[in-house]
């Protein structure tokens, strides 16, 4: 009767044990997490790459004593995804509810003096604060209140092999894009007020916004996988 009792339990901890994790991968993953919102605030990047290198080792550590690791490019890109998504909703965040700060207000000056004069001149001057051109607020709005919440739990769940993860990945890659190209348009539209007073202009608005491109690189790879890969 002991025996049975022993084996049933055992055979209720192995079905409710997730086959695609592992302890020393799960620990991985939690400093891969930290990592991340590291430096989803920009500030403490350089701290937030140091403990993403770490996970990474930890999960190479794993892969070489032979225990279930999911592929590097699942890795890869759910955390380009995941850190792009911090940095967007901390950043649009400060713009909102952070703008009347020393702090902010000397650092938006100075992006805006070198990249997006939005940014520098007017600045302040709305009742909701930040930069002056009223349709980006709608933007931010839209970014800090509904697709980077998402995309940064569709990003974990994505990197936890989990099925919905993988759908709201594609999802918010999409939001992402439509996000991006009434933003962009929208910069266009205040051309002289956005670039013609900076220093860098459009090279230097590129360069800043790299991450931008992660729609457009993800969106094609997520479409080539096997979706069954991923955990129900």
């Amino acid at each position: 009767m002991v025996n049975q009792v022993s084996n049933q339990t055992a055979v209720q901890v192995n079905a409710n044990k997730d086959p695609l994790s592992s302890p020393q991968s799960d620990k991985a993953d939690r400093w891969l997490l930290a990592g991340a919102l590291c430096c989803g605030t920009i500030m403490l990047g350089p701290l937030g790459l140091i403990l993403i290198a770490v996970g990474l080792s930890k999960l190479h550590r794993a892969r070489q004593l032979g225990e279930w690791v999911r592929p590097t490019a699942v890795t890869v890109f759910g955390m380009f995804a995941l850190v792009d998504a911090s940095i967007n909703f901390v950043g649009w965040s400060l713009d909102m509810f952070a703008h009347n700060t020393h702090m902010l207000q000397t650092m938006s000056w100075g992006f805006g003096r070198m990249i997006d004069g939005g940014y520098y001149y007017h600045y302040n001057s709305t009742w909701l604060g930040g930069v002056s051109d009223r349709a980006e607020k709608s933007f931010a709005m839209f970014a800090v209140f509904m697709i980077f919440p998402a995309r940064i739990v569709a990003a974990w769940a994505f990197i936890k092999l989990r099925r919905w993860g993988y759908r709201w990945m594609i999802l918010t890659g999409w939001a992402y894009v439509f996000l991006w190209t009434g933003y962009l348009s929208n910069l266009l539209l205040n051309f002289p007020d956005r670039f013609g007073n900076s220093l860098y202009g459009v090279t230097g608005w590129w360069i800043f916004d790299i991450f931008y491109m992660t729609p457009f690189l993800t969106l094609p790879w997520l479409y080539a996988l096997n979706r069954r890969r991923w955990n129900r």
